[in-house]
């Protein structure tokens, strides 16, 4: 019999040292000891010492002269900024929604919040003849779409109360309005899903999932609009797991944390 070949082993131990090291002090509530890092990353004193004095000269780290411990500096931070989050996630999420279009033979559409409106940033189209697409550009209203309660509900109370104390949309809502705004709030942050049937056209049913970490400020919504009334039409859930397992794979390419259909 064949010997089974292994898979090549392509690591490279210091810098997946050091790369983890930037991980745990950006997760770190204050500067951190030699001592203190040892002891979380499971390593001695003496194999980290040198991986620390690498990230310190190359300017990701400071040590505090005065008590030894070590803190991030804004490097990351500039190097982060002179990148554009919303054209790298269309980037990486152009794959995903490509194939999400061929497997469940539906449009799909990438949303975020600008200017206090919903806006198009995305699309990848259905193989279909007959398909449902909307326009990269277009506007909607936030508290009347899908995409757009998904995004605020993935908000804390206070920026919320803020974008829908300047929405003039939710200010012409009626009182049963507002409150039926609120509890579809209230139910995607349980379920981390977004949808509606009849909403913007009748005979419409849109599924909005979010992608990205609210946590961090880079968050997007992916909706599908499909018609109940056709022949080809899928089952909510199939649809729902399609736009996850598409999620997934965006926020892995990402480098982000997954936390689609996850409460809120």
């Amino acid at each position: 019999m064949a010997e089974m070949k292994t898979a090549p082993n392509y690591s490279v131990p210091a810098l997946e040292k050091g790369l983890a090291v930037l991980e745990l002090l950006a997760r770190a509530a204050e500067p951190l000891s030699l001592s203190q890092i040892s002891e979380v990353m499971a390593s001695s004193t003496s194999q980290l010492f040198r991986t620390m004095n690498c990230l310190v000269e190359s300017g990701y780290v400071i040590k505090d002269e005065f008590h030894g411990k070590y803190s991030l500096t804004l490097k990351l931070f500039e190097l982060a900024n002179r990148h554009s989050p919303l054209k790298h996630l269309l980037h990486v999420a152009n794959l995903p929604m490509q194939e999400l279009a061929r497997t469940i033979r539906e449009s799909c559409h990438i949303s975020i919040i600008q200017h206090g409106q919903l806006l198009v940033v995305g699309q990848a189209e259905s193989p279909e003849k007959v398909q449902i697409s909307v326009s990269v550009g277009t506007s909607f209203p936030l508290v009347s779409t899908v995409s757009g309660r998904l995004l605020l509900s993935g908000m804390d109370d206070r920026s919320l109360n803020a974008i829908l104390d300047e929405d003039a949309d939710y200010q012409q809502l009626s009182v049963e309005e507002c409150d039926l705004f609120w509890e579809r709030i209230a139910e995607i942050r349980l379920t981390g899903i977004s949808t509606a049937v009849d909403e913007s056209f009748i005979g419409l049913h849109d599924t909005a999932v979010l992608i990205g970490n609210p946590a961090v400020g880079v968050t997007a919504a992916i909706a599908i609009t499909q018609m109940t009334a056709s022949r080809q039409s899928r089952d909510p859930q199939e649809v729902i797991d399609a736009l996850l397992r598409c999620v997934s794979e965006i926020n892995l390419r990402a480098g982000l944390t997954d936390f689609a259909g996850q409460p809120a």
